[in-house]
């Protein structure tokens, strides 16, 4: 069957259910195709994850930014929180997991990182700071690495 839908709207359906669900599901308008419904559905929750990973954390760091402060803050919580996600990126990177089932924890980590760093700097310890942001790239690195871990 001729697809129906423009490119451009088409394309990125494709990328992410893959070619076959996409004729099947778009294309077809077969919906209740159990296997590409479920495939679709999986991809798509994964995605919205993703996505809201990339948010989840913006209302503190904004909070942080406009008060300028960081008190009742917990540093060893981020810290602990940076490391979980590290872990969990480079488990399921090494592993060749689909980046939808582990995005959402580089959004995050990201986010803990900057929100560590701000904690570092508002209480006066810019160079924890620095050396900490090494210590974290290091450890990332080092999971990341086959050849060390």
């Amino acid at each position: 069957m001729t697809p129906w839908l423009p490119d451009f709207l088409r394309n990125p359906i494709a990328a992410l259910i893959g070619e076959t669900c996409t004729a099947t599901l778009v294309d077809e308008l077969n919906i209740l195709d159990p296997q590409c419904l479920r495939h679709a559905l999986s991809k798509g929750l994964g995605l919205g994850i993703v996505l809201g990973g990339c948010i989840v954390k913006l209302p503190q760091l904004f909070k942080i930014l406009k008060s300028n402060s960081v008190a009742g803050i917990s540093l060893s919580s981020y810290v602990l929180e940076v490391l979980a996600n590290s872990i969990t990126i480079a488990y399921n990177y090494r592993k060749g997991y689909p980046f939808t089932t582990y995005g959402e924890a580089l959004f995050i980590g990201a986010q803990n990182i900057v929100i560590t760093l701000l904690i570092l700097a508002y209480t006066g310890r810019a160079t924890l700071g620095l050396a900490t942001a090494a210590s974290l790239l290091a450890f990332t690195y080092t999971l990341f690495e086959s050849s060390l871990v």
